[in-house]
């Protein structure tokens, strides 16, 4: 996928290395209270069954819930949150001949510091793969 997203910072942080690159994790939108990532899947991302590994699943959903509610608009940075809790369940399973794996998320709720987010994970036929709920600390910079 090389998709060109009219945010710059989105692109900056698709050509990141890192954890969401060796896993083939790629923004397609971040906006206010919504995130959604996409997974070209690879021989890479099956377990010894031949299918896609739930962990994929997870990350998707773990890294998608956290960004949801973390979005800052330009100029700022873009900072994914902090996982606090995060509930899973794995509904069917997910072959490499599916081709890719979308994960949308909303944020549902929240403070000051603390968010609350929903997503899934779905094939590209539109089925429902996984489900996951969460809180979430809003993303910030550390101070070193």
């Amino acid at each position: 996928m090389t998709n060109i997203h009219s945010d710059k910072r989105i692109n900056e942080l698709n050509q990141l290395g890192g954890f969401n690159k060796a896993n083939g994790l790629k923004i397609v939108d971040w906006d206010d209270g919504r995130a959604t990532l996409r997974v070209d899947l690879s021989a890479s991302h099956l377990n010894p069954l031949g299918l896609v590994h739930g962990g994929l699943y997870l990350t998707m959903l773990d890294v998608a819930l956290a960004m949801c509610g973390s979005y800052k608009p330009a100029p700022d940075d873009l900072l994914p949150g902090l996982t606090l809790s995060l509930t899973t369940q794995y509904l069917a399973p997910l072959k490499i001949n599916d081709g890719y794996a979308l994960a949308t998320a909303r944020q549902t709720g929240g403070g000051k510091s603390v968010f609350f987010a929903v997503g899934e994970v779905v094939a590209s036929n539109g089925s429902v793969i996984a489900t996951a709920s969460g809180v979430f600390k809003i993303g910030r910079k550390s101070i070193s």
